[in-house]
């Protein structure tokens, strides 16, 4: 029969076990997400998990969480053998990602208009700035990063769990094809930069109709900047 301090200290190492598979799972996933979107791991590269295993002196069972974490996000192909390798772009898969933003952000933007508070207010603001920095930099990183930043903040603010949900569900492979649009064309930040400017200011104003329409501008830039891209390729 236990006591119950010993109850109280089997469920204390338990938690502890969970927590840490759960925070090794997480830094496992990072790694790999960045890797993927940064280029370090390239489109259609196989993954293998001993040589990750070995680089990140962790067991294969927090890579193999994370492996299916990214399958999901649409950034890593399982393979009916197991085979696991980085997603290749394609105009098909970028024009069905264009097709969900194009609705679902515009409408993120217009509810941040109704409700944002002046903290997520001086959020945007904040990223504004430092892309405004960072881009003069050339760290396509660095600008990247700002860049999904302030795009998250305006969706957060929107104050709509189930549209916050169904967008952060696009997040990973919407990197990877935003990153590819800043490396063939670094000049399109400048265009970017303007087109945040004027959706803050309608969100600062609170004008959604003007936020959504702005948005909806911006997202079809996008589009039309990676066609353009990949009918050159």
């Amino acid at each position: 029969m236990y006591t119950v301090d010993e109850i109280i200290k089997e469920v204390i190492i338990i938690v502890q076990v969970v927590k840490k598979r759960a925070t090794l799972k997480t830094q496992v996933y990072d790694y790999l997400k960045e890797s993927i979107i940064m280029g370090g791991l390239k489109p259609g590269e196989r993954l293998i998990e001993e040589k990750i295993s070995e680089e990140l002196q962790v067991s294969r069972s927090p890579i193999r969480e994370a492996i299916r974490m990214l399958e999901k996000d649409g950034l890593l192909l399982v393979n009916s053998s197991g085979g696991v390798t980085v997603v290749e772009s394609s105009i098909q898969d970028f024009k069905h990602l264009y097709e969900c933003r194009v609705e679902m952000e515009p409408l993120a933007a217009f509810y941040a208009a109704q409700r944002r508070t002046h903290e997520q207010v001086e959020l945007m603001r904040t990223y504004l700035l430092q892309m405004g920095k960072i881009s003069e930099s050339n760290d396509i990183k660095k600008v990247h990063d700002a860049n999904v930043n302030f795009h998250e903040t305006i969706i957060s603010s929107s104050a709509n769990p189930f549209l916050v949900s169904m967008i952060s569900q696009l997040r990973g492979v919407n990197s990877f094809y935003r990153k590819s649009i800043l490396e063939e064309n670094p000049l399109h930040m400048e265009h970017a930069m303007h087109d945040h400017q004027q959706i803050f200011q309608a969100i600062v104003n609170q004008e959604p109709e003007k936020a959504k329409q702005l948005m909806k501008a911006h997202i079809e830039s996008d589009y039309i900047q990676f066609i353009k891209h990949s009918s050159k390729s």
